[in-house]
């Protein structure tokens, strides 16, 4: 008796241990979490990125700079005309000062070895904006060379004058009316440079 006890408690435990492992699971699978993980960062990360390009899009039409172009002007030797020889661009927004400071320096670049001349003031005189240039050399003399002779005076004269003035430039935005000349901060008294000792209004 004992024994058939045993051997139906061995049957019945076994029937159950086979009905447990043999039961399908309801939790999903590992691989289908991590499918439905990788698309998610998938769709962020795309999302993420197209939100940062349109950003740097925006960025970069607010830091576009809008440029405006200054002539360079060379004077006939012979009808002592100016001809624009070339161009520089700069800063719309820039302050009058800090355009002119640019042009003066291409000025000298191109047209006087490099002397320096220097953007002192704009001045307002009777309603009109004059600016004031200083030619300088530290009192070594090497603008002198560019006073003298009637045509390389005049020549030197007209090119610092049709430079600053810019009267021919139509698209050079505000600017000044006039210009008046020094030379190491003193009047400047030589002859065939006579134009440079007065202020020069633009036409």
């Amino acid at each position: 008796m004992t024994r058939k006890l045993i051997i139906a408690t061995v049957l019945m435990l076994s029937t159950v241990m086979v009905s447990c492992s043999t039961k399908p699971s309801d939790s999903p699978k590992p691989s289908d979490n991590n499918t439905t993980t990788v698309e998610q960062n998938k769709d962020d990360n795309g999302s993420s990125n197209a939100d940062s390009k349109k950003a740097n899009e925006t960025t970069s039409d607010t830091k576009k700079v809008n440029k405006l172009k200054l002539s360079i002007y060379s004077i006939d030797d012979n009808s002592l005309e100016p001809n624009q020889s070339g161009t520089i661009e700069v800063n719309e927004n820039s302050t009058l000062q800090d355009k002119l400071k640019e042009l003066a320096k291409a000025v000298s670049e191109k047209k006087f070895d490099n002397l320096p001349i220097e953007v002192k003031s704009i001045d307002t005189v009777n309603g009109k904006k004059v600016a004031t240039i200083n030619l300088t050399d530290s009192n070594n003399k090497k603008w002198v060379p560019k006073f003298q002779g009637s045509t390389g005076g005049s020549v030197t004269a007209n090119t610092l004058i049709e430079n600053f003035l810019q009267s021919n430039n139509k698209s050079k935005g505000e600017w000044i009316d006039g210009v008046k000349f020094l030379y190491n901060n003193e009047t400047i008294e030589y002859e065939h440079a006579s134009d440079l000792s007065t202020v020069k209004y633009a036409n």
